[in-house]
């Protein structure tokens, strides 16, 4: 395919490439990402990777100036061009910035965080992601934190308030089996490395780590310095046993939270839960993960349970699109839920059983008071995440991108 010239403009088409993954998030995650430049561009235009019509789709989309292109993890990036005496990256041959959006720590398939050409933006969910890739690559890529965006917004005047509060509280999220990990680990590697392994993931579920900010690289470096070893010095291995610790964690916090909710009148929805035993439980077990399905089950739940991805500082996803849907949200303590405006201990919980049962169990007791903080936290943090921030955000580092310097 023959891709014509394009010039680069501010309030041009926006350009978003997405593709199949698992519960149809990404093509969501997608368009609610760029949901508040539908206002500030010409056009925001979304082409499936896996769709036959990409093709004329891009071609459709390149016919007027492009402000920029944009995707999870680098989607579309590696489009070429040869166009008379000009060859090379389509996106940096015209000088169109690409915003590669991540949700995880670069440590997680690591080369699709490297710049494959210069004017390409690391778009990142929390500041421990954008450290990382900061402190660890040294390819040209501006990196910038995401400033939190309320996720998939329902106009209030919609609101059933009445089914939420006969509705099941839900916890959406997918598993993963600790024991597998481990199993791997010593199924797979090294015996020396799966022991290290396992003594790491054990220190990284102490209370301050498990609660706070766990600093894997960190861990990682000093264990392996403690034998004479600069792990530092290789980013391949060092971004591996990263992304084993963070993974494993995950694990752990997820699995914790869903078995202090089995004798709970809750939903657990989500894959790989087959680790967890609901047999003769009052948690209900939905193994369904789409994720605009889910937005009915959340309109209807008194509240969302939500862990975050070993961060602190902005507010996962999921409590975001709780908050765009009204509904109530309880999720791990934060740092960024101090000073908001109201008490978080109302919706917060310590990485204990006894915490996250006691919290959930409040307002399955008393479903209203879940309705009735819901719309509460809406009003404060709509009030405090404002779209308007955040596309001033991405739009400045566009245009630093775009100066080609």
């Amino acid at each position: 395919m023959v891709l014509p010239p394009v010039r680069q403009q501010r309030g041009g088409t926006v350009i978003c490439f997405t593709g199949d993954s698992e519960g149809n998030a990404l093509r969501e995650h997608s368009r609610w990402s760029l949901a508040p430049f539908e206002s500030l561009a010409s056009r925001v235009v979304l082409i499936d990777w896996s769709d036959p019509r990409r093709d004329e789709q891009l071609l459709e989309a390149l016919s007027g100036p492009v402000w920029f292109a944009a995707s999870m993890f680098g989607l579309g990036q590696e489009i070429s061009v040869t166009n008379g005496h000009e060859s090379g990256n389509y996106w940096s041959v015209f000088g169109i910035p690409f915003v590669r959006m991540f949700g995880d720590l670069p440590a997680y398939f690591p080369d699709r965080h490297v710049a494959a050409f210069p004017n390409s933006i690391n778009f990142y969910g929390d500041p421990v992601q954008t450290a990382f890739y900061n402190r660890w690559f040294s390819s040209p890529a501006l990196a910038i934190t995401a400033p939190p965006l309320v996720l998939d917004r329902i106009p209030t005047q919609s609101l059933d308030l009445s089914s939420k509060k006969t509705g099941r509280i839900l916890f959406p999220t997918n598993g993963n089996s600790v024991d597998r990990l481990t199993r791997y680990w010593h199924e797979s590697l090294p015996e020396s490395v799966a022991d290290a392994l396992d003594a790491m993931a054990e220190e990284s579920t102490q209370w301050a780590r498990l609660n706070g900010r766990p600093r894997f690289d960190d861990l990682v470096v000093s264990y392996f310095a403690a034998i004479g070893l600069d792990v530092g010095a290789n980013r391949p291995l060092l971004c591996f046993l990263v992304a084993q610790l963070d993974d494993y964690l995950r694990r752990f916090k997820s699995r914790m939270i869903a078995e202090a909710l089995l004798d709970l009148p809750v939903i657990i929805r989500g894959r790989f839960w087959d680790h967890v035993d609901f047999s003769g439980k009052r948690a209900i077990y939905d193994p369904d993960s789409d994720a605009a399905s889910t937005r009915e089950l959340i309109d209807q739940a008194p509240a969302v349970i939500d862990m975050s991805p070993n961060t602190q500082d902005i507010p996962h996803d999921r409590v975001r699109r709780a908050i765009g849907r009204c509904t109530a949200f309880l999720t791990n303590r934060m740092a960024c839920f101090d000073g908001v405006g109201m008490e978080s201990k109302r919706f917060t919980f310590d990485f204990s059983p006894e915490s996250i049962h006691d919290l959930v169990e409040q307002y399955v007791l008393r479903p209203s008071d879940a309705v009735e903080l819901g719309m509460e936290q809406s009003r404060v943090f709509l009030a405090r995440y404002r779209d308007e921030c955040y596309a001033e955000a991405l739009a400045t580092v566009v245009d630093l991108c775009a100066l080609r310097i």
